[in-house]
């Protein structure tokens, strides 16, 4: 009888002991699976986190200068808060700085001023820029417009360019790896740009306005970027007979 107890005495306590080193080691395990989880995690999120200005956005602008409020003038640098785009923060701050160096006024010109078309701020030529940014998920497009003015002719268009970037990674897409993004190639972009502007032609003093085959033939002005929505656009110069003028379209 007392042997029969003494076994199962034993047998309890061994079934205890198992007990307590299963649920032990259970707490130990998920205590390090958690720990490894949150180290990892914190691993990762030094690891994809770019900014440099933590408390800014990922692009931000400083030093604005307004030229002139009614022709909408104004001066501005662009910062690319990322430690990877440092470089090319900097190229756009100097190709500003060359384009602020093309201001002329009129008062330090020969001209007449019944030619004038505007004068307001005493303005006679300089070129300047505009910037326009997008956000979509992970990607943020840095659209640059550039333009010309003149008092003879008001503003007019010069070029465009684009610059997307992959904020997951810091990275500058490259004109094939947004054209993959959307299964796009440039050919199938030219021939519905050239559809549109079929679409568009006119026709003054006997002349079509839109030189197409000139556009499209000649097509290296351009930028491609993401929307707000995640779609893709181009914008691009359309050749006339009279002011080439800019196009933004989306690519279907």
């Amino acid at each position: 009888m007392e042997e029969n107890f003494k076994n199962k005495l034993g047998l309890w306590m061994f079934i205890i002991i198992i007990l307590g080193f299963a649920i032990g080691g259970y707490f130990f395990t998920q205590n390090i699976i958690k720990d490894y989880d949150s180290t990892k995690e914190n691993k990762e999120a030094k690891k994809t986190d770019y900014k440099i200005d933590k408390d800014k956005d990922y692009i931000y602008f400083i030093n604005e200068e307004v030229i002139s409020e009614k022709a909408e003038i104004f001066y501005r640098d662009v910062v690319i808060n990322l430690s990877t785009q440092e470089t090319l923060t900097e190229t756009l701050k100097k190709e500003n700085r060359i384009y602020k160096n093309t201001i002329k006024y009129i008062k330090d010109t020969e001209v007449l001023e019944d030619i004038i078309v505007y004068n307001k701020d005493g303005l006679y030529a300089l070129n300047f820029r505009e910037y326009t940014v997008y956000e979509f998920e992970e990607y943020i497009s840095l659209v640059v417009d550039d333009y010309n003015y003149t008092c003879f002719d008001d503003t007019t268009f010069a070029k465009t360019k684009s610059y997307i970037f992959n904020i997951k990674n810091g990275k500058l897409l490259t004109e094939n790896e947004i054209l993959k993004l959307y299964n796009k190639n440039m050919s199938e972009i030219k021939e519905q740009i050239k559809e549109y502007l079929n679409e568009e032609q006119t026709v003054f003093d006997n002349e079509e306005l839109i030189k197409i085959d000139e556009t499209i033939n000649d097509f290296n002005n351009y930028s491609l970027y993401i929307n707000d929505y995640g779609k893709l656009y181009i914008s691009y110069l359309v050749k006339t007979t009279q002011v080439d003028y800019n196009e933004v379209m989306e690519v279907n």
